[in-house]
């Protein structure tokens, strides 16, 4: 999907319908512009590198999926992959979704395949102020556009932590259920996605909150720098909840171990109530006849009673000892 916004020299701004108005635009003085590409084709990327001759292979790499996180300066733009973080409302599918950037003194493109919330608000806003955001110059949208991004983050380590706290929550239940585990693990492994795609920004940022690219204006170096921090703060609370993790399976297996152990201690009483009873029948089915012989009418009955009379009291010097 193409999208584009135009800020012309007498201060009025529009929307680009299409690429072929776009080439016009970017060629003429003065006219700042904002261009987005969502899901595009190879065909839409050669027409934007032949519209403004930036670097080819750049423009390939937004096409593929393997970019890792980086900054490139060009004579005349930076260059820019970068990951937004998205969670669903429910469930816990952490899912990075990659935008590259151009931006230079009077435009800035993005590039990405799949739909993010931060683009989106900011195309809502410049179809409404666009002449207001392009003023200000394409780095300060770019900026608004990381800064939404930066947000999802923290929006997305709170969900998290609703979601840890939960777990935690069933960790001390008494019926505790196995799958527990499985969640535990699949959550560690998406906190661990998170973290590193929330390193890799905090690590892109930066140089930029530094100063060292002359495409990025000084005053927003102040900005970029608590960006940065907020960044900062997600990895040492992704750090917290996959400690907190490990918590949640330290409960399982201690309830485990605990269930564990109450089973086989209740199992040792009753085996220890039986055995003596099991040594009786044992010895009156030898046909001594110092025992009531079978053919004695109460010989039977004697032994069963002995047997019950046995059993419970061991019984009741169990539930005395508070063995059971």
């Amino acid at each position: 999907m193409f999208t584009a916004f135009a800020r012309f020299p007498d201060g009025t701004a529009e929307q680009v319908a299409s690429l072929e108005v776009l080439g016009p635009a970017w060629a003429k003085d003065g006219v700042t512009l904002w261009v987005d590409l969502e899901a595009p084709t190879p065909a839409e990327v050669e027409q934007i590198h032949v519209i403004s001759a930036l670097d080819g292979a750049s423009l390939e790499a937004c096409l593929r999926s393997d970019q890792r996180p980086r900054i490139e300066e060009f004579e005349k733009y930076l260059f820019i992959v970068m990951y937004g973080a998205f969670a669903p409302h429910e469930g816990t599918d952490f899912q990075p979704r990659r935008v590259a950037a151009f931006c230079g003194s009077r435009f800035l493109l993005t590039i990405h395949e799949e739909p993010l919330r931060s683009i989106s608000t900011m195309r809502e806003r410049c179809s409404r102020v666009g002449h207001q955001l392009l003023a200000r110059g394409p780095d300060y949208l770019l900026y608004d556009i990381i800064d939404m991004m930066v947000d999802r983050y923290v929006e997305v380590t709170e969900h998290y932590e609703r979601l840890v706290e939960h777990l935690e929550e069933e960790s001390l239940d008494e019926e505790i259920d196995a799958g527990i585990i499985q969640m535990v693990s699949k959550m560690h492994r998406e906190l661990l996605g998170l973290r590193r795609a929330a390193t890799g920004k905090r690590d892109l940022i930066t140089p930029v909150a530094r100063g060292e690219y002359d495409h990025i204006s000084e005053t927003l170096g102040q900005r970029f720098s608590h960006l940065r921090d907020h960044l900062v703060q997600v990895i040492e609370t992704i750090g917290t909840l996959r400690e907190r993790l490990d918590g949640v399976r330290d409960n399982y297996h201690s309830a485990l171990a605990t269930r564990t152990s109450e089973v086989m201690r209740v199992l040792t009483v009753y085996a220890a109530i039986l055995l003596p009873m099991s040594v009786i029948a044992g010895i009156y089915g030898m046909n001594l006849q110092t025992w009531p012989h079978a053919d004695h009418p109460m010989g039977f009955w004697g032994v069963l009673v002995l047997m019950c009379l046995v059993g419970a009291s061991m019984l009741g010097y169990f539930r005395w000892k508070k063995w059971l």
